[in-house]
């Protein structure tokens, strides 16, 4: 990321509450109607949807990626139209958003917000009747449509035996681990995540089938082949503020079963323990003076945009810490899938799109 555009972000963030204050002042001057649609909550509603508007384009200046905003708007429209709520007062809303930033910040700022707004607002003016982003996953012929289903069928059910049923026959039937991993366990989350967008599933769904989703894969792992020690020494986690693990976790299994040792240091790690991990784990020469980092590759994941400054600050933090005997770093997750060449903003050495993937980036960038 250049100092620039962090410079940028961090002006929009230090006066994000006053920006979604004015901006809200402004939409329910020029709706008044909107108190009577959404009730005596209107007004704490639409400052918490201004403010995480801001957040997220906060963190597309910060890439200078506009793409990271227009996906989070284009969320929000689904979640609008699935709560009957009018998608035009998202657009009123941005329009707001645009003036008072336009109005407000200082010119440059103002000029790549304003920018990024606008083409937001293009965005939802273009968009078809109904979800656009929110298209169910579990038709792409990449993936287990059948058996995700089914997965995620009994997991909602809370049978969870039976969703384990279903992975394990998927073994038996001649898929790898990794194929069940990204072919039908993958897929089946992002459709629940995709349903309780949609308020087609609960959080407690949601929550739930992630958590048993963990547990099966535990019963998944014990079928990885073992493989021949490589010698090699992976760190992998999910950075400070990012709540999701499972995908780590599956680059975890997978790097292990190719001979890596593997420290899954799981979800939401801050910066300064991932630091303090690689601290603890430099080599000792026997007389106290450190060596060299023990790792040979760092896996970091992010799974929404408004993380991508965090993985970002983690990748800089860590090159400060190594120096000249830096581990490979490797990022993944949604943002890197949306924008391809998003892992070179972050500074990364690569970037794997799926946890098999993973381990052949991992292999090619370390030798």
């Amino acid at each position: 990321m250049l100092p620039l555009d962090r410079q940028f972000a961090e002006t929009i963030d230090g006066v994000s509450r006053a920006l979604a204050e004015w901006s809200i002042g402004l939409l329910f001057e020029r709706n008044p109607g909107l108190e009577g649609r959404y009730g005596a909550q209107a007004r704490p509603l639409w400052k918490g949807e201004m403010s995480n508007r801001l957040q997220y384009l906060a963190e597309a200046i910060a890439a200078d990626r506009a793409v990271i905003f227009i996906e989070s708007v284009q969320w929000a429209r689904a979640a609008f139209l699935a709560r009957e709520m009018e998608p035009n007062d998202l657009v009123e809303s941005l329009t707001a958003l645009e003036e008072t930033v336009r109005a407000e910040l200082p010119t440059q700022v103002a000029s790549r917000a304003g920018r990024f707004i606008s083409e937001a607002i293009a965005s939802l003016e273009r968009a078809p009747e109904g979800p656009t982003v929110t298209d169910t996953s579990l038709d792409d012929p990449r993936f287990d449509g059948t058996r995700a289903r089914l997965y995620l069928m009994h997991m909602l059910e809370r049978k969870q035996s039976k969703a384990v049923e279903v992975l394990v026959d998927a073994v038996r039937d001649g898929r790898t681990v990794a194929e069940v991993y990204e072919t039908v366990i993958a897929p089946a989350l992002v459709e629940v995540g995709r349903m309780w967008h949609l308020r087609e599933a609960t959080v407690a769904d949601e929550h739930y089938v992630t958590a048993a989703t963990q547990s099966a894969m535990s019963v998944l792992r014990t079928r990885l082949p073992e493989g021949r020690s490589n010698g090699k020494w992976a760190l992998a986690a999910s950075v400070g503020g990012d709540l999701h693990d499972v995908g780590i976790r599956m680059v975890a299994d997978l790097l292990e079963s190719e001979g890596w040792q593997v420290d899954c240091l799981g979800a939401n790690m801050p910066t300064i323990d991932i630091l303090d991990h690689i601290r603890d784990d430099v080599a000792d020469t026997g007389d106290g003076t450190a060596s060299r980092v023990k790792f040979d590759l760092i896996c970091l994941s992010a799974s929404t945009g408004l993380v991508v400054r965090s993985i970002a600050d983690a990748i800089t933090s860590i090159r400060r810490e190594c120096g000249s005997d830096c581990p490979a770093i490797l990022v993944g997750g949604g943002p890197f899938r949306a924008i391809p060449d998003l892992w070179k903003v972050v500074g990364a050495d690569g970037c794997a799109l799926t946890a098999s993937d993973a381990v052949r980036a991992a292999a090619r960038v370390c030798g």
